[in-house]
């Protein structure tokens, strides 16, 4: 009986200290959130790490890179979303690389409740979305995972956004 009562009295007091600590490491962020406050919180670990690990492939790189003043990026995450924990640092990546500034990624944050408290209503249902912006027109989002990585999705709305504009003109 003794055993028993230690045994679950040690099991709560376990649950509860990793009930405290991980409540504790995840910090909702809501609202505009720039990349300086995700590299230098101590919240954020996982982001910085997820920067540093990331390798992105070269050939798609470059095909952003090439492309990069013709678009821009709105990204609503969730601090709290390990799925934006994966993705977030691997958007920076892909970003920074590609030779792009920061205020060319325009990044939100979300509750669990979908609030991000955006200007502007980007009918997230969602975490994390990153949508896709050229002269003001959404050409397409990344909803959740990436389908292959973020920088052969980010190329291929890229890409089919190219060609509908060539493909007005011409006839083949």
């Amino acid at each position: 009986m003794r055993l028993k009562m230690l045994l679950l009295g040690g099991g709560l007091l376990f649950s509860s200290l990793t009930w405290a600590q991980s409540s504790s490491n995840d910090k909702v962020l809501k609202g505009k959130i720039d990349m300086k406050t995700l590299m230098n919180g101590s919240d954020y670990t996982w982001f910085y790490k997820g920067v540093n690990d990331y390798q992105p492939n070269d050939n798609m790189l470059n095909y952003i890179k090439a492309n990069r003043s013709s678009f821009n990026l709105v990204a609503v995450v969730g601090t709290w979303d390990q799925t934006s924990r994966d993705v977030v640092p691997q958007l920076y990546k892909v970003m920074i690389l590609g030779g792009s500034p920061d205020d060319q990624v325009l990044m939100f944050g979300a509750d669990q409740k979908m609030n991000t408290d955006a200007p502007v209503d980007y009918k997230v249902k969602k975490v994390p979305t990153i949508i896709v912006f050229r002269d003001g027109k959404e050409e397409g989002r990344i909803v959740g995972a990436p389908k292959e990585s973020v920088e052969a999705d980010l190329s291929r709305i890229l890409l089919k956004s190219s060609k509908s504009d060539k493909g007005d003109g011409k006839s083949e």
